[in-house]
This record gives structure tokens, sequence and C-alpha cells, in this order.
């Protein structure tokens, strides 16, 4: 009997040797695992250290390109200063300037040339459109020939509002403006206005039919009493010959 007992603790401790050895073996591998974690959490922290480092100094590489690079150069046209019409001059161009002159006067970009029509299908000018320093059109120049840069300048269509005459008379004017200066004996009918012909200044002064009272024509011609006075102009023509 006594010898079955000494077995029974016997195995009793070599069972709870072999538990201790086991639990020591899980606590030095759970051990093992938080150190590999550990390391690998301090690997991934100096990689994205290392990654924003990268972008760091990749943002400061660009800064330094951009400020390196040239200012984006800018070309600025001839700019219109003088906007007087008189007799001989419209702003810069005179009278007996031909098409070569005023290729010579402003930078070719800011000439077009196009073909214009009059009132029949074989009436086609070349008309040299002007554009101002903003890209404006502001005026229009025919020759008398076509085909022909050396030939004159034979009419100008004023298209911007800054153009005016000595008493300030320009697009949008009135109809009353004009007759405390000028002579207005002269009105012919168009297709869609009437014409104010001022041959002290050579212009003809434009005026929409729209803006005229009933029975501004009166079986011989225009009658001026229907013409209101703050009818204004929405086109404005000098004729160099």
């Amino acid at each position: 009997m006594k010898k079955i007992l000494g077995a029974i603790f016997i195995l009793i401790l070599i069972s709870c040797n072999s538990t201790s050895k086991k639990e020591k073996e899980l606590l030095e591998k759970e051990n093992e695992l938080l150190q590999r974690e550990l390391e690998l959490t301090k690997k991934e922290q100096n990689s994205d250290s290392k990654e924003i480092e990268n972008k760091k100094e990749i943002a400061k590489t660009d800064i330094k390109v951009e400020q390196k690079k040239e200012p984006v150069k800018t070309t600025t046209g001839y700019t219109f200063d003088n906007f007087h019409i008189s007799e001989s001059r419209v702003g810069i161009f005179s009278k007996g300037m031909t098409i070569s002159d005023v290729y010579n006067t402003i930078p070719k970009e800011q000439i077009k040339k196009i073909v214009g029509y009059g009132e029949f299908a074989d009436d086609t000018y070349d008309d040299y459109e002007i554009y101002d320093s903003n890209g404006k059109k502001i005026l229009i120049l025919t020759p008398k020939q076509n085909g022909n840069t050396n030939s004159k300048i034979n009419r100008i269509s004023i298209l911007d509002n800054r153009f005016k005459t000595t008493e300030k008379i320009g697009l949008n004017s009135t109809f009353g403006d004009l007759t405390k200066y000028y002579s207005t004996d002269k009105i012919s009918p168009d297709m869609e206005h009437i014409v104010v012909d001022v041959e002290h200044i050579n212009a003809w002064f434009s005026i929409r039919k729209t803006e005229l009272q009933d029975g501004w024509w009166n079986g011989k011609g225009i009658d001026k009493s229907k013409i209101p006075s703050n009818a204004k102009f929405d086109g404005i023509t000098i004729w160099w010959k």
C-alpha cells in the first residue's frame, strides 16, 4: 500500500512539474510575440517618419523649382490714347495714310483683315478691323482699292464711344447734341437708318428708323421735326476722298 501511495505521489509531482514547464513555455512564447510586435511597431513608426521626411523634401524641392521658374512674360500691344475726331484725323490715323502705313503704326496683331459687304451682293470691300491693347474692336478702316495695301484709307467706321469731336459728339450722342454745333440739312434714308451728313468734318451720323416719330417721311424727304432730339447715334463714319 505504501508503495502504491508513493507511486501516486511521484506521478502528481511529475504532472505539476510538467504543467509548470508548459506554462513557462507559453509565457516565453507570449513574450517573444510581444517583442516581435514591438519591433514591428518601431519599424512602422520609423518608416512613417521617413515617408513624412521624404514628402517634406519633395515639397521643398517643388518650391525651389517654382521659385527658379521665370515669370510669365506678357506682351502688350499699342495703347490708344488719342480719340479725337476731326476733318482730317481719327485718333492716330490721318487723311492720306495707306494700309501699309497702318501696319507700320500699330502691331499687326491688332489688325484683322475681313471682307466687308455693301447694300448689294457685288459690293465687297477690304475692311481692316482695328483692336486696342485689350482686344476690343474700336475702328474699321476701308481703303479705296481692294487687294492693295498701298491704297489710301477711304472710310473709317467708328465703333468705340471714346472717339469724339471737339464738341464731344460721338456714339450715343443725340441728334439734339449735333444740331447745337453743326448744320443738319443733309439727311438721307438708308436700309434701316437715316444718315445725317456733316460736311464740316466729312462725317455721317446714323440713327435707327425705329427712333423716329411716325410720318418722318413726308413723300419728298425726311421731316426733321419727326427726329426726336434725344434720338441717339449708333454709327459714325468718316469719309476721306
